[in-house]
Formats: structure tokens, sequence, C-alpha cells
């Protein structure tokens, strides 16, 4: 049995489902742990379930069993004595390692941001995460306010989702891990890329801080009227889907939903892009992904790297 943990923002866990149904494929006997990862993180929740994932999870003693994790005096004597037996592999890098594939009878702890995990499975993990189907339960669940607009006018315009994430990237910890990436030089460099390609192309910006990206934009068309910079942002448009409780899910459709897309260095939008099924598409990805890791296997071969970030 193999028992993957389950943590993270949506983008992560749909990495670490797509995972979980590879090894399936191969034969496995999988089981997903959907409380570990979040005891310690409160801004976050498994987030599977609108899509109509169900999985079976691993009871109290597989999971004492596989993480050799018993308070019994006797278990907590030996693990002194001896060392904990924990049946365990923490992801200690970003690259691809086909070795796990070959692996049983193990808990795994990480992200498997590759699509090399799944590629196999390429059709099914698309039919899982079809967001025609999570339109429908967003809709059934009154959790579709304010969508049908903006899917008019991303169909009906040469659409380029563009996402900016802020909030907890702007936090020490993500500084040190995401910052001086997707910085403005490169966000600008993309909209150039895409408008030479595409001149009729409008820009749709989905963020985590649309207010900040709102007084940005209004500096930009004031003070930069009949330059490059003032056109590109007389272009722009901010996603606000509204809908109570809907906005990640309501947005990760929108975004799929454009006909090309510009990514921030988040699985969030890499995944939207991913299930972008527009023919032509163009997908913009930053050069870097994360600083101090190797990231190579996180980039698809649809995807095309601009340079922009500070380096």
């Amino acid at each position: 049995m193999i028992i993957i943990q389950l943590s993270g923002g949506l983008g992560n866990q749909m990495f670490q489902y797509a995972l979980a149904l590879q090894l399936k494929h191969l034969g496995r006997e999988v089981k997903i742990d959907d409380v570990t990862g979040f005891a310690e993180d409160e801004k976050r929740d498994p987030a599977l379930e609108m899509f109509g994932i169900t999985y079976e999870k691993p009871d109290r003693r597989e999971m004492i069993q596989m993480l050799d994790s018993s308070m019994l005096p006797w278990s907590r004597v030996r693990r002194k004595l001896c060392g904990r037996k924990k049946r365990a592999y923490f992801e200690e890098d970003k690259r691809y390692h086909p070795e796990i594939m070959t692996w049983d009878d193990i808990y795994l702890e990480g992200y498997w941001q590759t699509e090399k995990y799944f590629a196999p499975v390429a059709e099914q993990i698309r039919r899982v995460y079809d967001t025609e189907k999570l339109l429908d339960r967003l809709r059934e669940n009154g959790m579709a306010d304010g969508m049908e607009v903006w899917l008019e006018r991303l169909a009906g315009t040469e659409s380029v989702g563009v996402h900016i994430r802020r909030g907890d990237y702007l936090l020490p910890a993500g500084r040190k891990l995401y910052g001086g990436i997707c910085t403005a030089a490169y966000y600008r460099e993309a909209m150039r890329r895409m408008k030479r390609e595409h001149p009729d192309c409008r820009f749709y910006l989905f963020t985590n801080d649309k207010a900040w990206i709102r007084e940005r934009l209004t500096q930009a068309a004031d003070g930069a009227s009949g330059t490059e910079e003032g056109e590109l942002a007389e272009r722009v448009e901010i996603v606000e889907p509204g809908g109570d409780g809907s906005s990640d899910y309501a947005e990760f459709v929108l975004m799929s939903r454009c006909r090309h897309n510009i990514l921030a260095n988040s699985s969030f939008s890499w995944w939207a892009s991913y299930l972008n099924r527009h023919e032509g598409r163009m997908i913009l990805a930053p050069d870097r992904w994360l600083n101090g890791w190797d990231c190579e296997d996180i980039y698809r071969q649809d995807m095309l790297r601009v340079k922009g970030s500070d380096l």
C-alpha cells in the first residue's frame, strides 16, 4: 500500500492526486491522507471534492504502522533505543524521480510538480479535472454567480489569462522562495510577446490582490498615455467573478477557458493552462520557477519561457 499526503493549495493537491492515479494505473493500492498535511495549515483544506473526486483514506492503524508513530510505552522505548522505523519518503528536490513508480509500502510526502509523474494517464487526468463538469457543480451549488458574463467575454475575444500571485508570496518565507521571479518586467515582456503574436489579444488578470493591481493599472494608464505600456494597460481587465466561496474554483475555470495563458510561478496557473484545450494556444511561463531549486521538470513542451525576472 502507498499513502500519499494531501497538502498545500488546490494546484498542489491536483499534482498529488495525479501521482496517485498513475500509481493506481501501475497496480498499486493507494490511499490519501487528507489530515496530516493540513494539521498546521489554517489557511488550506482538502479541495478536490468539487471535482467529484473521492478516494480511500488510511485508517489510524495503517498510519501508525507506516509512520511508526504508536504512543504505546514499549513502542516509545524502542524508538528511543533503536530509532524510528518510518516507511516514508519526503520529496527532497523538485526533479522527477522515476524510481518512485517502483516503490510500495511507503508514505509519500511532497508536491510532485511535473507531468512526468502522470504522463501515461494524461487523458484520465483531464477527464478527472474536467472544468466543464467543475463549472456544472459550481452552478448546481449556487457558486457560479457572475461567471457567465466572463465566460462570454473570454470566448468572444483573443483572451489571455494572466495570473499574478501575491498574498503569501510576499511573506518573508514566500519572498525567499518565490520573490524576484514574476516581476513587473516579466509581465511586461510576456504581454509584449503575446501582443506581437496575437495583435488583437486582450489580457484578463487573475490575482489574489485585486486592489493592488487596480492601483498599478490606473497609474500605468494615467502616467503612460500614448506609450506601449499605456496601450497594454488599456487592454487589461481584472477578472472578478464573485460568488460566495467560489472565487478559487471560479477563477480556475475561467483561467482555463482563456485562449492563451501567462503564468505565475504557481501550480494554480500551471494546471489552468494544462487544462486549456484551445488549438493554437500560447503558454508563457517565467524562465525561473523557484529560487534555489532546480525546477526544469516542471516545464512542459507547450510552455514558452520568458525572461524578465530579477537575477
